[in-house]
């Protein structure tokens, strides 16, 4: 029955005010219905995919698993694999309804998973468990993985805490997570914490340390030319992240963390700090300088752990550099992350004040939304060959890490694959280096929360695969175990 415009609005009205993901999906289903977008999503087929080679490959391997023919079952499950991914990842499958996509895509996914789960549970002829286990590792290294990437934001990077605690209560927050800025201090929270006290951070914000940012007396600023005061800063990195290196920190949370720096002399490269390219930095120095934007911080030398001294004792690490602010250089290491960390799938929770405005546009359809994109492109376009002539024109100048930055900064990208954009709201902007109190921090990780719930769905479906892969895994090392 068709619904009247009171109870339409009412379901858009229970919709913004969802505050679990539940809530919000009970609203969202219904507002589907309503709209009959769950008479697309059930039904049998979808110009956005191949319906009859799909459906060809979905009932050979349920044929191959019936049979127990797990030879004949690995084979079609690789060809399947290959050859749908690309139209099984296009975003345009989760732009109609709210809940999810096209049944035909649920149901492919449903048999890829019970295909994998039967090779891994049932003997292949020939191969051992052992010889099994290698081949689900290479196959999971070939195939890649999905990274968590925090932008940076300053106090809008706070709602990033509501994104990665709304995937977490769905068990999709990747094992690889990255930040830069503000993000480095949510992203270095996060990997320094295992399940349970994880639990605490996202239950329990009353405990976090709030106070980051302290403004220099006028005197101090012409002393020291910047504004804020980098020893409280510090101290809020401590005590909100702890002491400990990359490698320390990957040993007890058991996630990947990545730190985005930038450089401050012209032919020193950005880096991205983590455990495998940098096991001894200490997480809180990489942290502090990702944060460290030209004006308000100072440059910031990294530190690693002292091997000869206490267990606490640090060194300068590459002792003549200086490192700022991630976001400069790289916000978004979309290259590095997929080359050291082996990503095929990067979920972007994106902040930036100076970015929201150009991206609001980026999830919508429609004339106007095209119009705004169209003029965006070419306002950046025209702006980064401004930078780039005058970069050249003045490259010996004292103006040549300035301009440098600002071309940075208009040129990299600032989305992945699956983008969760903070809802800048004019009136925040005034707030965004103030220091939050309770309530303000509740309204950051809240909006985080209802932010990432509408793209639950796609990051369910297309982190799904590799999801299956990190269970068999586990499950074959645990039966060699028991051998």
């Amino acid at each position: 029955m068709p619904r009247t415009d009171s109870q339409y609005r009412h379901l858009q009205n229970e919709l913004a005010r969802a505050e679990t993901y539940d809530q919000w999906f009970a609203a969202a289903e219904a507002l589907d219905d309503a709209e009959g977008l769950l008479d697309w999503r059930e039904a049998p087929g979808s110009d956005l995919l191949h319906e009859k080679l799909i459906r060809e490959h979905l009932y050979a391997m349920r044929h191959h698993r019936e049979k127990g023919d797990v030879a004949a079952l690995n084979r079609v499950l690789q060809e399947s694999l290959y050859r749908h991914l690309g139209e099984l990842s296009n975003p345009e499958l989760y732009a109609v309804a709210r809940t999810g996509t096209t049944k035909l895509a649920t149901e492919f996914l449903d048999e890829v998973e019970n295909a994998m789960n039967f090779i891994c549970d049932h003997p292949m002829p020939g191969v051992s468990e052992s010889h099994k286990l290698t081949l689900f590792q290479e196959a999971e290294r070939v195939f890649g993985r999905p990274a968590l990437m925090l932008s940076g934001g300053a106090a809008f990077g706070i709602y990033h805490i509501g994104v990665a605690r709304a995937l977490w209560e769905q068990g999709l927050l990747p094992e690889v997570i990255a930040g830069s800025s503000m993000g480095a201090i949510v992203a270095g929270g996060v990997c320094t914490r295992n399940n349970q006290e994880l639990e605490r951070l996202f239950y329990e914000p009353g405990y976090i340390h709030r106070e980051a940012f302290r403004w220099l007396e006028p005197g101090q600023i012409w002393h020291r030319r910047h504004l804020m005061d980098p020893e409280q800063l510090l101290h809020h990195i401590r005590t909100n992240v702890g002491g400990m290196s990359f490698r320390e920190a990957a040993e007890h949370s058991g996630r990947t963390l990545n730190i985005s720096v930038s450089p401050t002399r012209t032919r020193q490269k950005p880096r991205l700090l983590n455990a495998l390219a940098s096991p001894e930095v200490t997480v809180s120095s990489a942290v502090l300088a990702s944060c460290a934007v030209p004006g308000i911080y100072p440059p910031v030398m990294l530190l690693a752990r002292d091997d000869g001294g206490s267990q606490n004792a640090e060194k300068p690490y590459m002792g003549t550099e200086r490192w700022i602010d991630g976001s400069v250089h790289g916000d978004l290491p979309l290259l590095r992350m997929a080359r050291l960390n082996n990503v095929n799938r990067t979920i972007v929770s994106q902040a930036n004040p100076h970015v929201l405005p150009f991206i609001n546009h980026h999830e919508r359809t429609g004339a106007r939304a095209s119009l705004k994109q169209a003029t965006t492109s070419v306002l950046k376009a025209q702006v980064a060959t401004s930078l780039q002539i005058s970069r050249n024109v003045w490259s010996r100048s004292l103006l040549q890490p300035l301009l440098d930055q600002a071309h940075s900064l208009t040129t990299q990208p600032y989305l992945g694959d699956i983008n969760i954009q903070f809802p800048a709201q004019p009136g925040l902007y005034r707030e965004v280096l103030a220091n939050p109190d309770e309530q303000a921090l509740a309204m950051y990780i809240r909006m985080g929360g209802q932010a990432t719930w509408p793209r639950i769905p796609m990051i369910r479906d297309q982190t799904r695969i590799s999801r299956i892969f990190a269970n068999c895994i586990t499950r074959l090392q645990s039966k060699i175990r028991q051998q």
